[in-house]
């Protein structure tokens, strides 16, 4: 049997491959390879070639390129781009899917930059997960779908139609052995997948994740795992969560696993890992692991100290780079590194009050009130208390006209870290209800 690839863009068949006509395959075979004539390009979002094996966007050039698409100039020019790969003036076309070579120097197609979707700052292809899934035994049909029930939260979603006998557990605990953490998806058992009536995926008609079971079993029989079961339905947001329940069989993820953790460590004074939440999974196993390992080996959280200070503070070596900058620049005179903000302020403005409250932001922050001393020509920090460690708001009267020119000049001025606090403050007043504050 022949197996082809290729966009109508490229007159239909660009790769192609004789495979063995075999039942039971349990992957799709490769695409083949370039025909004659034909190139085929596998790159990353910068134009550059992956590696094999690394998926990348399929990229066409050749004889058998179309010119374009009719009376559609915008669309021609956003899907046929030059090609970096032969001489100035040649073309390749963009298809939107998503392939990868083998070793043998076989395509294999990975589906559709389009169908990529993004889940906790991780881009995903449910197609490769679908993949994953429906190799495991007892699946008969899998779709993968992103779903996002509440606003912002995410999470993918395996519907499986299993041809045997098949558990959610062991669906996960196979993709778990096969995929990142990330792309481990929650399982819905289901008799059929809805379709619509083009016999195509009805995504509409999946169901939302059950979760009933999140009350089905025991309730929490000690007071430790009456705490758990409070911090596991308030991190998954659901009513209740029995003491039997794992928290990622009931939609829990690596995000959602950092926020118990550090929920866990806030109300019950302990500190538990991430690897132990990946293997103490339900409330019952955690809190034993609480109770019986949480103190014992000195694990409790310490309590927080304050430590005596040097006469001498050294400086950290981003303190010590910058001193150096500064110094070489000249002192007071380099303006290389300002970061300026200049906030317009409308209406009546008590001045007194906003140097004061610049003031405490001072007093909560001591590397905002430190200097840079010399003693014997090595620099130290030096923490300044009181009124001398808070800025003074020098008010500047200018025009609209003259603002901007107003706004580089003082930005532009530099500091003396040896005496100036690494920051200043000017209220520039354009008239009785027109300022603008600018930190600098």
């Amino acid at each position: 049997m022949w197996n082809t690839y290729g966009p109508t863009e490229a007159t239909v068949i660009t790769t192609a491959t004789a495979t063995p006509l075999a039942a039971g395959l349990e992957e799709a075979p490769p695409i083949g390879r370039p025909l004659p004539n034909a190139r085929v390009y596998v790159l990353d979002q910068f134009l550059k070639p992956v590696p094999v094996g690394v998926a990348g966007e399929v990229y066409i050039a050749g004889a058998g390129l179309a010119r374009g698409y009719v009376g559609r100039p915008g669309l021609s020019a956003e899907r046929f781009v030059a090609c970096p790969f032969v001489a100035p003036g040649g073309r390749m076309y963009r298809s939107g899917d998503l392939a990868k070579w083998t070793a043998e120097g076989d395509l294999v197609f990975a589906g559709r930059v389009d169908e990529q979707v993004k889940v906790r700052g991780f881009r995903v292809e449910p197609g490769e997960i679908e993949a994953v899934v429906a190799a495991c035994e007892g699946v008969g049909r899998v779709a993968v779908v992103v779903r996002e029930d509440g606003p912002g939260d995410k999470q993918l979603v395996a519907y499986v139609v299993p041809n045997g006998e098949v558990s959610v557990a062991a669906v996960r605990a196979f993709a778990a052995d096969r995929l990142p953490e990330y792309m481990v998806p929650a399982v819905v058992v289901l008799d059929a997948l809805p379709l619509t009536v083009n016999g195509k995926l009805d995504r509409a008609g999946l169901p939302a994740p059950d979760t009933t079971d999140t009350i089905k079993g025991r309730g929490p029989a000690t007071p430790t795992e009456e705490i758990l079961c409070g911090l596991f339905a308030e991190v998954l947001g659901v009513a209740r969560v029995s003491a039997d329940a794992s928290f990622f069989e009931l939609g829990g993820d690596s995000l959602l696993a950092m926020r118990l953790i550090a929920r866990v460590r806030a109300v019950l004074d302990t500190r538990i890992t991430i690897r132990e939440l990946f293997t103490a999974t339900t409330v019952a196993l955690l809190s034993r692991r609480i109770e019986e390992e949480g103190h014992a080996d000195g694990r409790a959280r310490p309590v927080l100290v304050p430590c005596p200070r040097p006469d001498s503070v050294p400086l950290s070596y981003a303190q010590r780079r910058m001193w150096f900058l500064n110094r070489l620049e000249g002192v007071g005179e380099g303006a290389g590194y300002n970061l300026p903000l200049a906030l317009r302020l409308s209406g009546e403005l008590d001045a007194v009050a906003l140097e004061a409250a610049l003031g405490d932001v001072a007093d909560r922050h001591e590397s905002l009130r430190t200097v840079f001393p010399e003693t014997d020509g090595e620099p130290r920090q030096h923490v300044l208390a009181g009124g001398d460690g808070r800025p003074s708001l020098v008010v500047v009267d200018t025009t609209e006209q003259e603002l901007p020119q107003t706004l580089v000049a003082h930005s532009a001025r530099g500091f003396d870290l040896s005496v100036d606090l690494p920051w200043r403050a000017r209220l520039l007043r354009m008239g009785p209800s027109e300022y603008v504050l600018l930190v600098v």
